[in-house]
């Protein structure tokens, strides 16, 4: 399997403008999520992972696609209610397409489903999974899984994925220090910008280029809030 890390960029003033903005209320892990899933290219039929009708970020989506979805929550109105550990209800070969987001972590056997996905996609198919890292708790119902990028590099290629992209999903370190306990106290939104802003006063003492890379890069990916992925079958 191709195994491609891609450093995530670098964080700058235009971007938290951008991203505070357009995703107004959001953590820090969920706007970068909305970020990159906003510049996803899909097309065709797609099956959404974990997602539904009520999903919140659907809007953000390429227009003229054909979404289906699975979930085990009917209250997320997915177009497939599943029970988990049970085959997916499609053929093999059906997807253009899958997305799965901040869904894997609430799988006990995550390796199972990414079989599962892989069935059922194209050949050239691509899955795009987003899970979280440094992020707490949050069971629904379970929380079972905070895995590294060299788990989910083992992981995929097991599964028989050709290649597989990771790019961390971060800002910096104060920004991380936010998303782990959540937003709580006085001022918390007025906190979570301050700390975007001095992550980018760091980025612009301490780091080269518009990536966050090199060693100190690395550091400070090594504490990243989630992982976004790309595997093609």
């Amino acid at each position: 399997m191709n195994y491609i890390y891609v450093s995530p960029p670098a964080p700058t003033l235009a971007r938290w403008r951008h991203i505070t903005t357009a995703f107004k209320g959001q953590s820090v892990l969920r706007m970068l999520e909305y970020e990159n899933l906003a510049s996803l290219s899909l097309s065709g039929r797609v099956l959404d992972m974990g997602g539904g009708r009520n999903a919140r970020y659907l809007p953000l989506l390429p227009k003229g696609l054909t979404v289906e979805s699975v979930n085990i929550d009917p209250k997320i109105e997915p177009t497939h209610l599943v029970t988990p550990g049970e085959p997916l209800p499609f053929a093999d070969n059906s997807f253009d397409a899958v997305i799965c987001f901040n869904t894997l972590e609430h799988i006990y056997d995550a390796r199972a489903v990414l079989d599962e996905l892989y069935r059922i996609m194209k050949p050239g198919a691509e899955v795009h999974v987003m899970v979280p890292f440094m992020f707490r708790i949050h069971g629904h119902p379970d929380d079972y899984t905070r895995a590294t990028p060299s788990w989910w590099r083992e992981t995929f290629r097991r599964t028989g994925f050709s290649t597989l992209q990771l790019k961390p999903l971060v800002w910096g370190r104060r920004s991380t220090v936010s998303v782990v306990p959540g937003l709580y106290g006085p001022f918390p939104r007025l906190r979570l910008h301050i700390a975007m802003l001095l992550d980018i006063l760091t980025a612009k003492l301490l780091l080269r280029g518009d990536t966050i890379s090199g060693r100190r890069g690395q550091s400070i990916c090594g504490i990243s809030p989630g992982w976004f992925m790309s595997g093609m079958k």
